[in-house]
């Protein structure tokens, strides 16, 4: 008579195929209490199946000692926080705050910071393919680096709010026609600037008030369809 159950570390050879008809061609579990101490159909199928499918499969295969241990892969570290993929640290830190100072926060609408406008140039410099254009903004944020260094003692993000007002005040004198230290990285950091905030939501909307896109079922001009 066939065992009903499978060792998993036994083998198993065409031997076993008389086994396997015998469970599959069992008659249907009665209500009785022996019924009801063998496994359920399920459970006596699905180990059929395994049995006939290492049957089947290869004698290196067959010869194998399956190991219960399970190796688990680690998960790679990952930063919570967003980081800048063009700008280093100290450059994004530094572009943020000039572009608040030219954008602050008030009672209409909120700043640069708020609208992500550091966030937006960092991606359009890192997709950009003009390596003149991406040395450039290198070059005017080291710029404004050394003059506050130059001038206070201390970089502009370590600089006090009186000392950066100063700062961009002396470099902003002759935005129209540059020529000194600093004034061709202020003109091109402020038009970038507005250019990017204007564009946002903040910029838009709640800056500017944008109404448009919205439904106008009637519009103030003269009726020309009466004569006069």
């Amino acid at each position: 008579m066939c065992s009903n159950r499978i060792s998993p570390t036994s083998s198993i050879d065409q031997d076993a195929s008389p086994c396997i008809e015998h469970v599959l061609h069992a008659e249907p579990f009665g209500t009785s209490a022996a019924h009801a101490s063998r496994p359920s159909r399920r459970i006596v199928i699905t180990s059929a199946a395994a049995a006939a499918a290492f049957l089947w499969a290869p004698a290196a295969l067959r010869g194998q000692t399956i190991s219960p241990a399970v190796t688990l892969v680690p998960l790679p570290d990952r930063n919570p926080l967003p980081r800048p993929v063009f700008f280093t640290l100290t450059e994004f830190a530094l572009l943020d705050e000039f572009a608040e100072m030219l954008i602050p926060e008030d009672d209409v609408s909120k700043g640069a910071h708020a609208a992500g406008v550091a966030w937006y140039l960092d991606q359009r410099l890192a997709e950009s393919i003009d390596p003149e254009w991406r040395q450039s903004w290198h070059d005017d944020l080291a710029e404004i680096d050394r003059l506050s260094t130059a001038w206070f003692g201390r970089r502009f993000i370590e600089a006090s709010h009186g000392q950066r007002t100063q700062l961009m005040s002396r470099i902003s004198r002759n935005e129209a026609n540059p020529r000194q230290a600093g004034e061709y990285a202020f003109g091109t950091i402020k038009w970038s600037v507005a250019d990017v905030y204007y564009r946002t939501r903040i910029g838009i909307h709640d800056d500017l008030k944008y109404q448009g896109n919205v439904y106008q079922d009637e519009f103030t001009g003269t009726d020309v369809s009466e004569k006069p």
